[in-house]
């Protein structure tokens, strides 16, 4: 059973030892709970966008195991027996069927739909125990499939291309995230996260916003831009962050239009607009995390520490002219623990 809305968010706490599992509500953490999902990223998914976020149950069912040498070790995973522990650093979800080739897609890339699907978003908490009463919180969407860009392979005229169109970059498994910072029950921060790169920003009570702080290069090859981030990023509907998902790869941005992070020598743009809109609020699962817990249950799945799709291919001379194979491996996703802001607290 996914984790949601029962009993108003009720938090999963980590019990010491072997096992995790659900217990009574700590009177301390209610403030925090309220936090988590009045403060949950509305994210607008582009109106033509093929590639929707799933569960990760919905990826288990379509997936099978396996080594770097491609030797099946588990067929139908699933949270509660896929395979855990260090060993399973070197292996990875593969589509069941296999590829045909690096850009053939199957139907179950297109996810489900989180308009009329509630599509789980997996939450998972650092709480610091420090003096400044430091808790982040990164709220984790995962998607089937990442598609990348389009990029001339040959001579690019203005908007033409002498040569042909390829898309790079795609991957089987695509996981983003959104995180905040609370200090002592307030939100001070916020990180949003594009693809391998980000920004910062810090809430402001006068114009109930957040507003720019500072961001990360973006960098493909040996190409370093500088990224253009939008200055603010908007709350509505309450205290919901307003986040843009980019039209088939899936980065957030937090203003609507073009977002160009590469330059030369290709050209990669994110296109956001408002299409769907995904309340994440309404299936959070939430996970106060501790990496040095074999978890079970429900939670097994977070002891797996593979990739979480097929393994990269058409590299060749591809990858030498985008950065990219035109199927790039899955990202991994071990371990889940927020890293986004530093220990800042003068406890450290």
């Amino acid at each position: 059973m996914v984790l949601s809305r029962l009993l108003k968010l009720l938090l999963v706490v980590v019990v010491s030892g072997a096992t995790a599992e659900a217990s009574k509500p700590d009177p301390k953490l209610k403030n925090l709970q309220d936090i988590i999902e009045a403060w949950a990223p509305l994210v607008w998914l582009h109106p033509e966008e093929v590639f929707f976020p799933s569960s990760v149950d919905f990826h288990f069912q379509h997936t099978e195991v396996k080594t770097s040498n491609e030797t099946v070790v588990q067929t139908s995973p699933d949270r509660y027996t896929v395979l855990t522990g260090p060993d399973t650093s070197d292996m990875h979800l593969n589509s069941v069927p296999d590829l045909d080739c690096p850009d053939c897609l199957l139907d179950w890339f297109a996810g489900e739909n989180a308009t009329p699907v509630k599509v789980s978003t997996y939450v998972f908490i650092r709480d610091y125990n420090d003096s400044c009463g430091t808790v982040d919180v990164v709220y984790r969407s995962f998607y089937p499939y990442n598609y990348g860009k389009d990029v001339c392979v040959g001579i690019p005229l203005g908007e033409k291309c002498e040569g042909f169109m390829q898309s790079f970059g795609d991957h089987v498994g695509d996981w983003e995230h959104y995180s905040i910072r609370i200090r002592n029950n307030k939100v001070t921060k916020c990180y949003v996260s594009v693809h391998s790169f980000g920004a910062s920003y810090t809430w402001n009570d006068t114009t109930n916003n957040f507003q720019f702080l500072e961001g990360e290069e973006s960098r493909v090859a040996i190409d370093v831009i500088n990224v253009t981030y939008p200055k603010t990023v908007e709350v509505v509907e309450g205290f919901h962050a307003e986040l843009f998902s980019a039209n088939g790869s899936h980065g957030l941005w937090s203003q609507l239009g073009t977002h160009e992070y590469v330059h030369f020598p290709i050209h990669l743009r994110d296109q956001t607009e408002r299409g769907y809109p995904w309340r994440t609020w309404e299936n959070l699962e939430v996970v106060n995390y501790d990496p040095d817990t074999e978890y079970e249950g429900e939670l097994h799945y977070l002891g797996y520490r593979g990739r979480w799709g097929n393994l990269k291919r058409g590299c060749e001379v591809f990858e030498v002219v985008s950065g990219e194979c035109i199927l790039d491996s899955g990202p991994g996703f071990w371990r889940p623990w927020p890293s986004d802001f530093p220990n800042d607290c003068p406890d450290f």
